[in-house]
């Protein structure tokens, strides 16, 4: 989907937005499946979007709903990683165990890292996220990106100020906080474009 928003011709926009399309077409029931109500209304609100976009006349036209799409998408993205850690076992998915006891003298390794290793891990996670956004600075007109991008940044800041939250979460708002500050920082002062 970044391709589409990326892509210069307009004929290319349309093919990879077209091609997201089919990808969340064929990956629907999958999604409908794991019964994440938020991750599924992300990516039919990013289909709308998409389908919108791939029927606008004009390259111009197209990326305001392929934005759109893309947002979408990322929040559906940020949506399922905190369902998968909300719901994840440390056991696995396929091993139930009755005696418990017994289970956690066997148990190997920490199921939730800590400390350093948790930092890592969410750096690690958001490599992709981190990339993207810069490819959306480098490739994106300055002001669409800055308005994206700062929504990623106030939705982060939001999601920071739940005394709630896990440590994990909070560490993985942060970072997102973090990376959007960054993206936006080399983006610079739009007006001066």
């Amino acid at each position: 989907m970044q391709e589409a928003v990326v892509a210069n011709d307009f004929e290319m926009s349309k093919y990879y937005a077209y091609k997201a399309i089919n990808g969340i077409e064929k990956t629907r029931l999958n999604f409908i499946d794991c019964g994440c109500q938020g991750t599924i209304e992300s990516l039919e609100k990013a289909l709308y979007y998409l389908k919108k976009g791939a029927k606008e006349p004009t390259l111009k036209d197209a990326k305001k709903y392929l934005h759109i799409a893309l947002e979408s998408t990322t929040i559906g993205i940020n949506v399922l990683k905190e369902f998968e850690q909300d719901f994840s076992s440390p056991y696995g998915n396929n091993v139930l165990v009755l005696n418990t006891k017994d289970a956690l003298e066997h148990q190997t390794d920490d199921p939730m890292p800590h400390g350093e290793h948790l930092r890592t891990h969410v750096h690690n996670c958001l490599l992709g996220f981190e990339s993207s956004l810069d490819k959306v600075v480098n490739e994106v007109p300055c002001k669409e990106a800055q308005a994206f991008i700062s929504k990623i940044h106030e939705e982060a800041r939001l999601k920071l100020m739940n005394v709630g939250l896990s440590e994990p979460k909070k560490q993985y708002h942060q970072r997102v906080k973090t990376i959007a500050e960054d993206a936006l920082l080399q983006l610079g002062d739009c007006s001066l474009d």
